[in-house]
């Protein structure tokens, strides 16, 4: 649950030329959530989708089904969390049969270190990364900390 922020992606239909991704996850109960991916066009307007998701098969870590179709339910496409590290702090999601691959973190803009670490766990698992389409995000501006005098 909470924001994730995309890194990278295969590219697809739905996010074509979008950057700035990221998604705010909210649980309903124990199998079902909301999620909202919001994201920049080229020409800087903000797109949205809304979803609703629930946990497939709780005998299958992982899997999940969401729809952003309204009203929620007729279309719901299959989703695998395949990697998360110890921290919950970096993951590696796909859908439809690996035709989708994200690369998320928890911060905007991490440390390339932990984006080596995902582009090896999706080459560990199959992926092609150089298919992958880097996804830009904007510098986070930092908090100011007071200063003793």
């Amino acid at each position: 649950m909470g924001r994730w922020y995309e890194q990278a992606r295969i590219d697809n239909a739905f996010e074509h030329n979008l950057d700035e991704v990221y998604s705010d996850y909210e649980a309903l109960d124990g199998q079902r959530f909301r999620v909202c991916n919001s994201g920049t066009d080229a020409g800087g307007k903000k797109q949205q989708a809304h979803g609703l998701g629930r946990v497939k098969d709780a005998g299958i870590p992982g899997a999940l089904s969401v729809s952003f179709v309204p009203p929620y339910c007729w279309f719901a496409a299959p989703f695998l969390v395949l990697y998360t590290d110890a921290d919950y702090q970096e993951a590696l999601i796909t859908g439809s049969g690996g035709h989708y691959l994200w690369l998320l973190t928890r911060e905007a803009n991490p440390h390339n270190k932990r984006l080596e670490k995902l582009l090896h766990e999706a080459s560990r698992r199959g992926f092609n990364t150089h298919e992958l389409r880097r996804t830009r995000q904007a510098p986070q501006k930092r908090q100011s900390t007071p200063t003793e005098t």
